[in-house]
């Protein structure tokens, strides 16, 4: 799940001239976008030219007030999961941190289309219609569940055979079903950030073997996750709501994932994360002091061999989010084995336990891998808010390093 950072570029002085041309080229462009659009547009600018009338009021009192208060307007990000879940608690940690001062009122709007109608309330609850900086571990979650929510959310897991003091982990696999219909979230360019949830299932077994229900999460899936043990429970197929996700996510011992927005719930509510077959490497900050991550691996075809993390970093291949970028490149996408996913949830519940024991070699292994995105990430200046990076599969690609 990645922060969008606002960087605001003072405005360039208009002259005279540019003034005068202003009010016709705008004028000029509505016309162009009525004829076009026809009455359906032009019924949209009629409605959105009321509200924008409607709003001078307020816009004038907000003025009149900024020295005693900052009221900020904003809209709440419900169309996509991840941004509903973690931008906003990350807003709301920087206001608890003094980042915006001590005299700010946030006040937010809803989009049409939403990801997720429970957190959606649960926002509201919070907030009027809000990292690269550590903040989560230094604050506490802003969402709460109500009395009536607990004993619903408690009654449901039940219901799917997890007692309350039972641990049960989350595991989600970015599923392209959950984009079919929702041409608007344009996954049509983002098919390098699914993985297969069938390479997720011995990392599931291992859990069981440990104590552990799984429960396979997901708001619309190709495929179900076939398996005969019982506490590995498909939820996604069989009992899934808006307020079971979050719910979940919230409980959870720690969430399995890779790049699908649903982990930022568990994110948001400070649970620890292992995350799998992460794509964007330079967007690989910490949220939380345990969680892990693993990437996918990028194959250079013209020379057979795998990129360095040197020359990911410095090609740019780290921050590259459509898939004809490296496609251009010659660059194959490569998941991560179920070896390797089964490796580092292995490392997560032993690291939560307090029973992994690092060996020297791991450590330095960590140590020159940080040394790499202190050299050259451009996005982190600190090396101590990056994830740390699963001890098993450094073992397995040191090359990496070269």
């Amino acid at each position: 799940m990645i922060t969008k950072v606002l960087i605001v570029v003072p405005p360039r002085r208009m002259s005279m001239k540019d003034r005068r041309n202003a009010l016709p080229q705008f004028a000029a462009r509505q016309v162009t976008d009525i004829k076009t659009g026809g009455p359906r547009t032009l019924m949209r600018k009629v409605v959105l030219a009321v509200g924008s009338l409607a709003a001078v009021p307020f816009v004038l009192v907000a003025r009149l007030i900024r020295p005693m208060v900052l009221i900020r307007f904003g809209g709440l990000p419900t169309m996509h999961l991840g941004h509903l879940a973690l931008d906003m608690e990350l807003v709301r940690c920087r206001t608890d941190a003094g980042q915006y001062g001590r005299r700010v009122f946030d006040m937010f709007c809803l989009s049409q289309s939403i990801a997720n109608q429970q957190l959606t309330r649960m926002w509201r609850r919070v907030v009027h219609v809000n990292d690269v900086q550590v903040l989560l571990p230094r604050t506490r979650p802003h969402l709460s569940f109500t009395p009536d929510e607990e004993r619903e959310g408690y009654g449901a897991l039940g219901r799917l055979g997890i007692s309350r003091d039972d641990p049960f982990v989350c595991l989600s696999a970015r599923d392209p079903a959950y984009y079919v219909g929702r041409p608007r979230y344009g996954d049509e360019q983002q098919r390098h950030r699914n993985s297969e949830i069938h390479t997720y299932l011995p990392a599931a077994e291992g859990l069981v073997r440990r104590g552990y229900t799984v429960v396979r999460m997901g708001a619309a899936v190709e495929q179900a996750l076939q398996t005969d043990r019982p506490r590995i429970i498909d939820y996604a197929t069989t009992a899934r709501t808006d307020f079971l996700d979050v719910f979940l996510s919230a409980r959870c011992r720690f969430f399995v994932s890779d790049t699908g927005g649903l982990v930022a719930v568990a994110m948001t509510f400070r649970r620890p994360v292992a995350v799998a077959n992460f794509i964007r490497w330079e967007f690989a900050g910490s949220w939380n002091p345990s969680d892990l991550f693993i990437p996918k691996k990028l194959w250079m075809r013209d020379e057979c061999r795998l990129m360095t993390v040197r020359e990911i970093f410095q090609s740019g291949a780290g921050r590259w989010c459509k898939d004809d970028i490296y496609t251009a490149h010659g660059i194959e996408v490569i998941d991560n084995t179920p070896e390797e996913i089964a490796a580092l949830v292995t490392e997560m519940d032993e690291r939560l336990k307090g029973t992994w024991h690092a060996t020297e070699e791991d450590e330095a292994l960590q140590r020159q891998f940080l040394e790499q995105v202190k050299r050259f990430c451009t996005l982190y200046s600190n090396v101590q808010a990056y994830r740390r990076i699963g001890a098993e599969f450094l073992r397995q690609h040191q090359e990496l390093l070269a």
